[in-house]
């Protein structure tokens, strides 16, 4: 039986204080804090622009809406040249969601309503209520400007994609003879360019007023021809002007 001599105890003392020293050492010094020191708060310098770690947003907006005259292109068969669609103002409501890629940059998907009331047809009758509404689906480009503690953030942005373009009547509309009535909704390409201003309320929540621009080509609504040229009913498209409130939280 081999037995350990004092000279490799010692020498294994000595190995195991030199690891502990150095393990010691290798803390780090305490920190001493001077008596009566007052408390300090820090604020980020970035505590107005939207979080860091917050990369994904939704919001929504509301507001007036004007719609420019359009024109009828076909109503169940030929219309006279320059048969024109007036509307009354109207409302708009937005809902988006979106995706910071940077600080500047972010892309969205955007849906809503846009809907104004009917006031006139060049020679028609209009008996009760007739809308045009637009239910648009639209991804957005957006930049804005980081403005780090200053808390309003101005943006601009733009998108593509289309639209249900809905006409509603509510009673019936009389033109050269022929009596429509009822719903109906066609596709229709849309596109729109918007800008606005961000007031950060938190790190995360925000509210702002914003201008849209949207346009569509002209919708093909079909009905039920009894006796009609044909079955469709044509507008060339819309041009919308919008002024709203919006309201987005991050997350």
């Amino acid at each position: 039986m081999k037995k350990i001599g004092h000279s490799t105890v010692w020498a294994g003392v000595c190995a195991s204080a030199f690891c502990l020293t150095s393990a010691y050492a290798q803390q780090p010094a305490p920190v001493v804090v001077p008596p009566n020191t007052p408390n300090t708060v820090s604020t980020s310098p970035d505590q107005y622009v939207w979080s860091q770690n917050s990369k994904f947003y939704i919001g929504a907006d509301a507001g007036g809406l004007i719609t420019g005259d359009t024109r009828v292109k076909e109503f169940f068969g030929p219309v006279n040249p320059g048969t024109k669609v007036s509307l009354n103002p109207g409302a708009r409501f937005g809902f988006f969601g979106g995706y910071k890629i940077t600080d500047w940059l972010s892309v969205e998907g955007e849906t809503g309503l846009n809907i104004n009331p009917i006031n006139s047809i060049t020679g028609a009758t209009i008996d009760g209520d007739a809308r045009l509404s637009n239910v648009p689906l639209l991804g957005n480009l957006r930049l804005q400007i980081p403005h780090g503690k200053f808390p309003v953030t101005p943006y601009i942005g733009g998108g593509a994609g289309g639209a249900a373009s809905i006409i509603g009547i509510g009673h019936h509309i009389e033109l050269n003879g022929i009596d429509v009535h009822g719903s109906d909704a066609s596709w229709v390409w849309a596109w729109q360019a918007f800008a606005g201003l961000r007031y950060a309320i938190t790190d995360d929540i925000g509210v702002g007023v914003e201008y849209h621009y949207l346009a569509t080509t002209g919708p093909d609504w079909q009905a039920d021809g009894q006796g009609a040229a044909s079955d469709h009913l044509k507008f060339l498209g819309v041009q919308s002007h919008a002024v709203s409130v919006a309201f987005d939280i991050n997350f």
